[in-house]
């Protein structure tokens, strides 16, 4: 045994202590899809050392407890660092991992220096531990080599004793050890590669007393749990690989039947699994592959969801407030997945749906252009606009780049035209909706039965993957319309008089930038949503008779009216839909066909309208006066908790989460929706009022009194 690390000395005992390793998160090889050949991976790191007392203070047998830790230590981290290859960790998980491994070792050296030979004297120990190590040097050849250093006479080190000063105890330990030497060496003579040799016990201390192979099968029996953890999750990695690569498990690997037929000879043994009785009834046949089409059973699974099944456990009920959810929220989105599948791989029968025809769908998925099925004349396939934003990509682009060189262009302009030309492809997040949705039929088909397993298991973005890529995409963040809102404001439909006082284009950007809300909450409004308290008019977003929708449990919220809407009289629509006998604000406003939504219209009505006046800006969509609305607030120094409130944002102060449900005042938030400065002077009432801002007063300075 050479010197063994990582072992120190505090005071007179020994301590094995070490740093935990550095592991590699290597980027998943999934999907085929190419990654930049400099991204190595995510390291991530256990914070703090590994710090074990040895209880000993002997240099011998710290350095055979020490390699005996190491083994055990490096076995572990290679298995943690197999199975964080195929996991989602994280630098919490990895401490916890660290503390568990910190905890067992602890115990192990515990039980030790409580076993039989703890109450031996170190010079008992001291020279058993020499006997051993002749023995070995014989048996390895290397005699007159020292393989353990002797440790340096310290003062707390005792020698022997002589024999007379012994108690009996110690007298038959030292005697089992020198007489061994046959026994010992028969170990080594008779090695076979094939059978571990039984390891010889270092003490012996009586007819009746516990050795240390009794303490260790204790260790065995009590940690068994954690090793078969992981083998249980090995074996689940094992046949996932063979899945995927479309192997035999059975072949694949020698030591995997070996196992198996170990683990069931184990239980059969122990009587676990009983011989079957002779007229035991006849397994079940194996289930066979479904011919039935994707797009049919597809169709099938989405009849039930809207029903409201989950299809997520046995025995479910329907609910049908989640099945109406369901078709209104994510149906169109689940349907749009199934076609795009069927276009680019065929809508083939479920049973020839495999590894191959899922790489290749998420191949051509990542070079979808992301303006796909954005225009209903527009009738080519997924495939052929995949096509055709590759050839505009290479050869478009290349004929570009060689007209600016020609024009004398320089490098930097010529890289800037050439990556503003280039088709923006599918984001990663829409990616990943597709491939979850797949995923999820093809599950369940799996679940029925109707397939042996799921092609799609294993063969989605992770949510590192989509953090890389979000990093390279071409996007712009809403920032708020800045300056750039009195461009809006300054553009005729609120200049000039209105056809009809109940414009959706004239209020909705208006109650979005003064009050926060959402297109989708604007356009679903009610009368009874409006209402008044201590004298001061609010809008509250709720969900009174179940016929409007809210986007989170936070989004439930009232927004004092601010002193804008006022002036341009939104209070006297409000009372116009009161004298009509309409509950809703914008009666007229239908759902889109294709996504069910009332804002679905209304959006590209608006991104047309700033389009066509020249005021539209990357950015700049109806969405970005919401986010006007909370800069405004937090450039006037509104507290965090009343600007989530008012956007209808979670609280994550605890404070304000779980005690401040009620929130500030009526009179407090009308103040604080107040100091939102976007100056609306100059804009038309449709009911025939325009507000002016007042000139500032001046002040009179009498000149004699300085």
């Amino acid at each position: 045994m050479g010197r063994i690390a990582y072992l120190t000395k505090r005071g007179a005992v020994w301590w094995y202590r070490r740093r935990y390793p550095v592991i590699v998160i290597h980027p998943s090889q999934n999907n085929q899809i190419s990654v930049p050949c400099c991204d190595n991976g995510t390291s991530l790191q256990a914070r703090g050392h590994l710090a074990v007392s040895l209880r000993t203070r002997s240099k011998r047998e710290a350095r055979i407890l020490g390699a005996f830790i190491s083994a055990d230590f490096e076995r572990a981290w290679a298995m943690i660092e197999a199975v964080m290859n195929e996991h989602e960790f994280d630098t919490d998980m990895m401490d916890a991992i660290a503390m568990t491994m910190a905890k067992h070792f602890r115990s192990l050296i515990e039980k030790i220096a409580h076993g039989p030979a703890s109450s031996f004297p170190d010079g008992v120990k001291l020279r058993a531990y020499r006997i051993l190590e002749q023995d070995l040097r014989k048996a390895l050849g290397v005699e007159g080599k020292g393989i353990i250093a002797d440790a340096p006479p310290t003062p707390q080190v005792e020698e022997s004793p002589p024999a007379e000063q012994m108690c009996q105890a110690e007298r038959d330990a030292l005697a089992y050890v020198e007489d061994r030497d046959d026994d010992y060496m028969q170990g080594f003579e008779c090695f076979d590669p094939d059978h571990e040799p039984e390891y010889p016990r270092l003490a012996h201390i009586g007819e009746d007393a516990r050795t240390n192979d009794d303490y260790y099968a204790d260790y065995v029996v009590s940690d068994f749990g954690l090793h078969t953890h992981a083998f249980r999750a090995t074996l689940s990695e094992y046949l996932a690989a063979c899945e995927r690569l479309n192997l035999d498990p059975s072949d694949a690997n020698a030591a995997f039947p070996l196992a198996l037929k170990e683990a069931m000879d184990a239980a059969k043994k122990i009587g676990m699994f009983p011989a079957p009785e002779p007229k035991s009834s006849p397994a079940p046949a194996p289930r066979k592959n479904s011919t039935q089409k994707f797009a049919d059973f597809a169709e099938k699974y989405l009849a039930l969801r809207c029903q409201g099944f989950t299809l997520a456990r046995e025995d479910e009920t329907a609910d049908a407030a989640t099945g109406r959810n369901f078709e209104r929220t994510s149906l169109r989105n689940w349907q749009s997945s199934v076609r795009l599948f069927v276009e680019i791989v065929g809508d083939l029968p479920l049973c020839d749906i495999g590894k191959e025809e899922v790489i290749e769908f998420n191949d051509w998925l990542q070079r979808l252009p992301k303006n796909f099925g954005k225009s209903s004349k527009d009738k080519r396939t997924a495939r052929q606009f995949i096509e055709d934003a590759d050839e505009h990509d290479t050869i478009g682009i290349n004929e570009l780049i060689e007209k600016l060189r020609r024009e004398g262009k320089p490098p930097g302009e010529i890289e800037e035209a050439a990556a503003a030309a280039r088709v923006v492809r599918l984001s990663a997040t829409t990616m990943k909706r597709h491939q979850q949705a797949l995923h999820a039929i093809l599950a369940y088909a799996h679940e029925s039965g109707a397939i042996d397993g799921n092609p799609f298991k294993g063969r989605t973005l992770t949510t590192s993957e989509i953090k890389r890529r979000k990093r390279s995409e071409r996007r712009v963040e809403r920032v708020g319309w800045g300056e750039d809102i009195y461009a809006l404001l300054g553009s005729e439909i609120f200049q000039n008089e209105l056809a009809e006082q109940d414009e959706p284009l004239f209020w909705c950007p208006l109650i979005a930038m003064y009050a926060g809300l959402r297109l989708e909450e604007i356009l679903q409004l009610r009368v009874n949503d409006f209402f008044s308290d201590a004298g001061i008019m609010a809008v509250r977003v709720q969900n009174e008779i179940g016929s409007q929708e809210v986007k989170s449990e936070n989004g439930f919220r009232s927004v004092p009216l601010h002193k804008a809407l006022i002036d341009i009289g939104l209070p006297e629509l409000v009372a116009l839909r009161r004298q009509q006998g309409l509950s809703r604000l914008f009666p007229h406003i239908e759902r889109s066909k294709s996504k069910g939504t009332l804002s679905a219209i209304m959006s590209k009505r608006f991104g047309y309208y700033t389009e066509s006046r020249g005021i539209k800006k990357p950015g700049l969509d109806f969405h970005a006066l919401r986010t006007e609305f909370h800069v405004r607030l937090a450039r006037a120094k509104v507290p965090d908790h009343v600007r989530k409130g008012l956007m209808g944002h979670e609280q994550t102060d605890v404070t304000h989460k779980n005690y401040y449900r009620l929130g500030e005042t009526i009179e407090a938030l009308k103040e604080y929706v107040d100091l939102n400065d976007i100056d609306h002077s100059g804009v038309r009432s449709p009911f025939g009022k325009t507000y002016h801002r007042a000139a500032p007063h001046l002040r009179v300075v009498n000149s004699a009194n300085g």
